[in-house]
């Protein structure tokens, strides 16, 4: 079907279930139609109905069509609204149950579905219930002994093990004498040989650092000024050991040293391999 367009009066072609909606050629002659005739713009308009937003009261306009019980200018004012009347809605499902509050002994109501798990009536009664069950726990405590140093101290029974420690020095000492996690009885052996220094060397390296006060031996430079750990020197190279990692690392044939220039100073002038 063909029809005239309202601006321009071109000739354009209309489906037929169209023909009463579509009066423009483009939008641009759209535009400019609506700006010359305002009233026809203006009567759509006027088919809004003034109202009050349901939460500010301001007045807004709507269609009859998308008028509802509760009505808002902007989403944040619907937000408010719910929080303000939450309690108000669906109130024709709620069921109601009577609970004793196990620390105060006073009747609350709560929904059907925590009758049985609601116990208090207040984040105060809860707090004063949380107190009593802590004291009672603490009460529970058992004296166990340290299984490195032989200390007594309390621990909870839920938290008592085969092996105990006062301290996580303790623990650590334990573990490295007993060799616990070394060599074999570590999760990740894959077989093979110990590392180069022996299973005991890290620890052995604490001890003297600790037992030379973290100071190099030659020049006096602690650790703190050095800005690192120092190195750990053997007196007597490791070599010579034939591979006997306990006697090679004891206290009496290590030494703390700054990494440079003591440390390769020794080395220079003698046939070892660097720490």
């Amino acid at each position: 079907m063909k029809k005239n367009c309202l601006k321009c009066g071109k000739e354009i072609n209309v489906k037929p279930s169209q023909f009463e909606r579509k009066k423009y050629c483009s939008r641009i002659c759209k535009t400019e139609y609506q700006k010359s005739n305002p009233p026809q713009i203006w009567c759509e308009i006027s088919k809004k109905i003034l109202i009050p937003c349901s939460y500010c009261k301001q007045q807004i306009l709507r269609k009859p069509s998308n008028i509802n019980k509760t009505n808002f200018c902007n989403i944040n004012c619907k937000k408010l609204y719910q929080i303000q009347n939450g309690h108000l809605f669906n109130q024709h499902l709620r069921k109601d149950v009577e609970v004793k509050c196990l620390t105060c002994h006073q009747m609350f109501i709560v929904p059907k579905n925590r009758e049985h798990t609601a116990k208090f009536c207040s984040k105060e009664c809860l707090g004063k219930a949380n107190g009593i069950r802590g004291k009672e726990q603490y009460r529970n405590r058992i004296i166990v002994s340290c299984s490195n140093c032989h200390k007594k101290f309390e621990k909870t029974p839920s938290t008592i093990r085969k092996l105990n420690f006062c301290t996580v020095a303790c623990m650590s000492t334990y573990y490295v004498e007993k060799e616990m996690f070394a060599g074999a009885n570590s999760g990740t052996w894959t077989g093979g040989k110990v590392s180069y220094y022996g299973p005991n060397w890290y620890s052995q390296r604490r001890k003297v650092r600790a037992r030379d006060e973290y100071t190099c031996q030659d020049c006096g430079i602690t650790e703190a000024e050095y800005g690192q750990e120092l190195s750990v020197h053997h007196i007597i190279p490791f070599k010579q050991f034939n591979g006997d990692w306990k006697k090679a690392n004891q206290l009496s044939n290590l030494i703390s040293l700054c990494e440079f220039p003591c440390h390769r100073k020794r080395h220079s002038r003698m046939v070892d391999d660097i720490v």
